[in-house]
């Protein structure tokens, strides 16, 4: 895992300082820290878990789920976007929504832009960016955005977008 920094957003009543993880591992292993870290969110709200794919078996997590306290569980969501367009839908939608996402966590990010398609990453990045930064408003608390990616996309590339959108 690697944190590449918070995002400072000052709305009109509360200053909310959100998070952006980067996890560069191979698919099964950032599968399973992203679950770990779903959990966790779990205990303080809301979680949106979107894959391009559905589950085919957790995360090798079963013997830990039976010490889980199932209320965390019914707080995670799984959304299925199988297409750039359908994730860009999901995530421009999500203010709006009536139960708000806490954390969201977006599994594969180059499940949904290619290593030569930068440029989709990147606008992809910043529309989420702005969807944590408008759940925290609606929220009036820090959320946290979560996305792996594979490391042959790597750190370069995010290290890109963090520069990217540190203005923001």
């Amino acid at each position: 895992m690697d944190t590449l920094g918070d995002m400072q957003h000052t709305g009109d009543e509360t200053t909310s300082n959100n998070t952006i993880e980067y996890f560069f591992n191979d698919t099964q292993t950032n599968r399973k820290e992203l679950f770990k870290e779903a959990l966790s969110s779990a205990r303080n709200g809301k979680v949106l878990y979107i894959l391009h794919e559905e589950f085919t078996e957790l995360p090798e997590l079963s013997q830990d789920l039976a010490s889980v306290n199932r209320h965390y569980m019914k707080m995670i969501s799984f959304l299925y976007a199988k297409s750039l367009t359908a994730l860009i839908e999901i995530i421009s939608t999500l203010s709006d929504w009536q139960n708000i996402p806490f954390t969201i966590i977006v599994e594969n990010l180059n499940d949904y832009c290619p290593k030569d398609k930068l440029q989709n990453a990147c606008g992809v990045v910043a529309l989420l960016i702005d969807s944590v930064q408008r759940c925290s408003k609606a929220l009036g608390v820090p959320c946290k955005l979560l996305i792996s990616i594979d490391k042959d996309i790597g750190e370069e590339n995010c290290n890109i977008m963090k520069e990217l959108y540190s203005i923001i």
